[in-house]
């Protein structure tokens, strides 16, 4: 997983040098992935083209052979070879979807790290910077590597500051000292030095005037308790929370598109299905809703292209199907 989370960050890299927008570069990104695994997608769409159009011998065998597990097995593993079927044909694209995606989430949150210790150690030496100007916007989002949210402040925080790696510190640190940004780079030995560091200088300083007025609440709007969560609305939010409320929309829609294309003979299976549309609800609205706005971004161009791709899928088949329709009236 390392060697693709770092993979995915030279690409993104590379492809922001030509770009010049983090954005834009993660939308051509994702769209770049998208197309190359589309051939494995439409090989997927054929196999669970298959798989429905025999649901109902399926049932009939299920049926037949419902007290004797061992001969329902035999019979279907026959059907599915004289039908030339795999059952499994539909799960590969699905699989690497998804590890592509915790590999994206692992990659941009390690990427999000870099650019929130390089716009606090900016800051931190160089008060006199307007601060939004070393963020990343994006349409309403004020800083691409902070949530999309109210919830969330544009500039790094204590407690996002003090989640990222004491290497990272470093790193970044290095590369600032050596374009003369910051005077010196930071060399911690450890995450306890990196630690005293961020007690004795990053909270003193984030507290500051210069910094604190940045991070202030809406009046009467901090510290309110929803479920068990206490959350604040700042003045200077970052986003208004349309990533995560895309995400869930764009979810449902693929899900429902997917559903439609298969035809579930067993209702546990069916049952199995429903629940999974629940659990990537959650998902989707959690992680796009906790962490940086870019990984929001990703998984919603995801979504979208996702349809359009099923959409066209959907027209392909429907014309492959009228071309043979004819092709047997007339006796071909």
């Amino acid at each position: 997983m390392n060697f693709l989370n770092d993979l995915l960050l030279t690409v993104i890299k590379g492809l922001y040098s030509v770009i010049n927008n983090y954005a834009v570069t993660i939308i051509v990104f994702t769209v770049l992935i998208k197309v190359l695994v589309m051939p494995l997608n439409l090989g997927s769409r054929r196999s669970t083209m298959k798989m429905s159009a025999l649901q109902p011998k399926l049932k009939r065998l299920q049926d037949k052979y419902k007290d004797d597990q061992e001969k329902l097995n035999q019979k279907m593993q026959e059907l599915y070879k004289e039908e030339g079927v795999n059952p499994l044909g539909g799960c590969l694209p699905m699989i690497i979807s998804m590890v592509i995606l915790f590999a994206m989430f692992y990659a941009l949150r390690t990427f999000a790290n870099e650019q929130l210790v390089r716009q606090f150690l900016t800051f931190y030496h160089n008060p006199e910077i307007d601060p939004k100007t070393l963020v990343e916007p994006f349409l309403w989002i004020k800083n691409l590597w902070m949530p999309d949210t109210p919830f969330a402040t544009f500039l790094p925080d204590v407690n996002s500051l003090r989640m990222v790696d004491y290497t990272v510190w470093n790193q970044v640190s290095a590369n600032l000292a050596a374009a003369g940004t910051i005077p010196e780079a930071l060399g911690f030995a450890g995450r306890d030095a990196m630690t005293a560091y961020i007690d004795s200088v990053v909270v003193p300083f984030v507290s500051s005037e210069v910094y604190a007025a940045h991070l202030a609440p809406l009046a009467g709007l901090s510290n309110l308790r929803f479920l068990f969560w206490n959350i604040t609305i700042y003045a200077e939010y970052n986003g208004l929370f349309l990533l995560p409320l895309i995400s869930m929309g764009t979810q449902v829609i693929m899900q429902k598109l997917t559903m439609q294309q298969q035809t579930v003979a067993n209702p546990q299976q069916a049952g199995s299905q429903k629940t999974m549309i629940y659990v990537m609800l959650f998902m989707s609205l959690y992680f796009c809703a906790q962490y940086n706005a870019a990984f929001a971004l990703y998984w919603v161009v995801s979504n979208i292209y996702a349809i359009v791709e099923q959409l066209g899928f959907n027209q392909y088949f429907k014309n492959q199907e009228a071309k043979a329709a004819t092709a047997e009236e007339v006796g071909i």
